[in-house]
């Protein structure tokens, strides 16, 4: 395992899934210069979830961006860390993992951006397994 994922359940890309597939959606791709994060996305319907993130430009002096899928315990209102991908500072794809046997009800997407005036321009998009 990577150092860019948790010990939560994750799986590589490279296994095939036969099932229906679901577009989940994205969260857009925009420039951003700050940290912040989705609001919660209702993941409910789907077993299993592979997230992708694609930086298509980066600026500013040592940028770094770290993103990460985090699900969402409703009795505390508390965040677990699912997926994560860190250190990223150049253009690229980055496939982050799937998460299986999906168990929390919603999830969001959290960005930290760092460095001297920094500026990314990323999308993540995730494919669902119904």
């Amino acid at each position: 395992m990577s150092a860019s994922q948790t010990s939560f359940i994750v799986r590589s890309f490279n296994t095939p899934i036969s099932n229906t597939k679901a577009n989940l959606g994205n969260l857009h791709s925009a420039t951003r210069t700050s940290s912040g994060n989705t609001s919660d996305i209702d993941v409910s319907s789907y077993r299993s979830i592979r997230f992708l993130l694609k930086v298509t430009s980066v600026s500013g002096t040592s940028p770094t961006l770290d993103v990460y899928i985090e699900g969402k315990y409703e009795q505390t209102g508390d965040y677990e860390v699912l997926l994560q991908r860190t250190g990223v500072n150049a253009n690229g794809t980055y496939f982050m993992g799937q998460v299986d046997n999906l168990v929390f009800r919603n999830i969001r997407i959290r960005w930290v951006i760092g460095g001297t005036s920094p500026s990314f321009t990323f999308t993540v998009t995730a494919m669902a397994l119904v």
